[in-house]
């Protein structure tokens, strides 16, 4: 058989088809996922509450297929009912009743599981998706600087992840957390790190009304949160003996593995804003 013949019984069709390289679908992925987000933030506020809500849906689905076995059961609705719940009543400015809904739901996962470490699960997963939804809807519900606020969230760790890739490819050097994350590096992880500080200098430069160095220290803080959440996605996958959270996104596997860094530095933004309760935005942003 000469190189140009084709096997028997296979599909010249098919042999001959040409494959999209890979940096090419994870691009084309991030690109759609950063547009639907910057669309929803800067609409209104209830635009990015549903992003949000769907977000949190998705993430609790995945939190049940890894931990659980199962994806939309019922915890899995409870959970995102909670989401949903929280979610809508932060941007009504009644966190009072959102705390309510998540005592109770947090009570009925717990007890409702199979055992106590399916229940531990659950309400860790629970956890994980309600604290950064109402982090970061409470920040966009800042009249005068939300959209600013969420878009600089976003830009920290989406800078974060950016440099974090190219920092521990290029430099390369000791591992991180080898038995983590393998392919982590100490130049990553610095990379990571320090250089979202000139994501802050430059919001601090545009917004005129804060100190731009204090604005880089707090850029730094949210990229390291960033970088904990990554390794502790890591971390409960290695548990699980799995690569990715899911399928979902080409090139990305998950919606976890796309938002592990974002779901802990919105929690610290959150916490940052608490220095303003009335405009957190202006907490998170103004120094």
């Amino acid at each position: 058989m000469t190189s140009s013949e084709t096997p028997p019984g296979s599909d010249p069709k098919n042999a001959e088809a040409p494959q999209i390289p890979e940096i090419l679908i994870r691009s084309g992925s991030a690109f759609i996922l950063a547009a639907v987000a910057f669309g929803a933030v800067i609409t209104d506020l209830w635009t990015f509450v549903a992003l949000v809500v769907v977000a949190g849906g998705l993430l609790t689905w995945e939190w049940g297929g890894l931990t659980r076995g199962s994806g939309f059961d019922g915890t899995s609705l409870i959970a995102t009912v909670c989401v949903t719940a929280v979610a809508i009543l932060v941007a009504m400015g009644r966190p009072d009743l959102a705390l309510i809904i998540f005592g109770g739901t947090a009570a009925a996962v717990a007890f409702a599981g199979a055992s106590p470490r399916h229940g531990a699960w659950a309400l860790a997963g629970l956890a994980y998706v309600v604290f950064p939804a109402w982090a970061l809807v409470w920040l966009r519900s800042d009249p005068k600087l939300g959209v600013a606020a969420i878009l600089f969230v976003l830009a920290v760790v989406w800078t974060t992840d950016t440099a974090s890739y190219i920092g521990g490819r290029g430099l390369g050097g000791a591992k991180l957390a080898p038995r983590i994350s393998p392919n982590k590096t100490w130049s990553g992880f610095f990379v990571g790190v320090l250089t979202p500080g000139l994501i802050g200098y430059g919001f601090g430069l545009a917004l005129h009304e804060t100190t731009p160095w204090c604005l880089a220290g707090v850029s730094i803080a949210l990229a390291l949160a960033c970088q904990l959440g990554d390794l502790l996605e890591s971390g409960i996958k290695r548990h699980y003996g799995v690569k990715d959270m899911s399928q979902l996104i080409p090139g990305h596997g998950g919606l976890f593995d796309r938002v592990d860094g974002l779901l802990p530095a919105a929690v610290v933004a959150g916490l940052i804003g608490l220095r303003n309760i009335a405009e957190p935005g202006a907490g998170l942003l103004i120094w």
